[in-house]
């Protein structure tokens, strides 16, 4: 008995160091700043985050957390507010985000469960303001909810070149979203997600009126998943992430996409604009802000090159990168669509 429990403990611990996010990296890591070190508050917090005359906005509060503004629909992407995450990583900085003047949530999306996008303290919050917004899941994810008086949406996923990479699609007052291609893990801890290769992990697609936005969640770069979603989307925001990683000039790293990755991923997506994502406020191996400072370095030299992207102009014009906090309006209404 007490063998099998020393070997137990060994796998757990081995698979930690050495798979997936390396939970057991990022520990020794962030170990000094859990301990003895808070998350610094955000330089921007949007006091104004929903407006009357937007069209398109979208809200960065950090790491994967976005407010999407699309008409008179509000989206909540993948929600995490607490400062320290999964007992191992401390935040940078507090999430930036102000939902004082958010009157209403229609819809909140949790593309996996990992520690780092679902939070179940950032729900049970939520929960008490926008208990009315659908709570949108893959299959699988629902594993890991409690019980919640949110109405819990599974679907069903696209990660299948079978089902041409997209899945099931949940419509509900002309607001409707797919889930589509992600190539990463499910589950919610390290030994479920790397070692039993739990289902229940998502991109999604949110169509409203004439916009449409893509959110990939955690994936890593796969040619033909992107190129048959930007086959069948005409996507006007995709939010990309382009960490963590080791070389930022790969495609992908610890299971996610790079920097390199995530350009390559907006070129098969033919979208007409994109905000990264998934870098800034977690440390896993090196700065938080690596992944985006190589993004810029790759979009200066391909711009330099004259390599203008699918529309024709500059990767600098089409790929905004917002601070945390900060309120990107992409368009705003005519008088005549108010």
């Amino acid at each position: 008995m007490k063998r099998s429990f020393i070997i137990i403990i060994f796998v757990t611990v081995l698979t930690l160091a050495l798979e997936g996010c390396g939970l057991f990296r990022i520990g020794v890591v962030n170990a000094g700043r859990t301990i003895f070190n808070n998350p610094e508050k955000p330089v921007n917090v949007e006091k104004n985050p929903i407006r009357d005359n937007v069209k398109l906005s979208v809200l960065w509060a950090g790491h994967s957390t976005a407010l999407i503004q699309m008409y008179d629909k509000v989206i909540l992407i993948d929600p995490v507010f607490n400062n320290v995450i999964s007992g191992v990583m401390t935040r940078k900085y507090e999430a930036a985000i102000d939902l004082t003047n958010v009157k209403k949530i229609d819809m909140i999306l949790v593309s996996h469960a990992h520690m780092d996008h679902l939070s179940i303290s950032t729900l049970d919050d939520l929960e008490e303001k926008y208990s009315s917004a659908k709570l949108i899941v893959p299959m699988g994810a629902e594993e890991f909810l409690p019980g919640y008086d949110y109405d819990i949406i599974r679907l069903r996923t696209g990660n299948s070149a079978k089902q041409n990479f997209v899945g099931q699609t949940y419509e509900h007052n002309g607001l409707k979203v797919t889930a589509v291609f992600a190539l990463h893990f499910g589950g919610r801890f390290g030994l479920d997600s790397y070692s039993w290769n739990m289902p229940g992990c998502t991109g999604f697609i949110v169509e409203y009126q004439d916009l449409t936005v893509f959110y990939a969640g955690d994936s890593v770069y796969e040619e033909n998943g992107y190129k048959a979603i930007g086959s069948r989307f005409d996507i006007d925001l995709a939010l990309v992430p382009v960490g963590p990683c080791r070389d930022c000039e790969e495609d992908n790293s610890f299971s996610h996409i790079a920097a390199a990755g995530a350009l390559k991923v907006f070129d098969d997506l033919k979208a007409k604009n994109m905000v990264p994502v998934h870098y800034g406020a977690l440390e896993y191996s090196r700065d938080p802000d690596y992944p985006v400072n190589v993004l810029k370095e790759l979009i200066a030299k391909k711009d330099g090159s004259r390599n203008t992207g699918q529309s024709g102009d500059t990767y600098k014009d089409r790929i905004k990168i917002i601070d945390e906090g900060e309120l990107f309006i992409f368009e705003e209404l005519d008088i005549d669509q108010k």
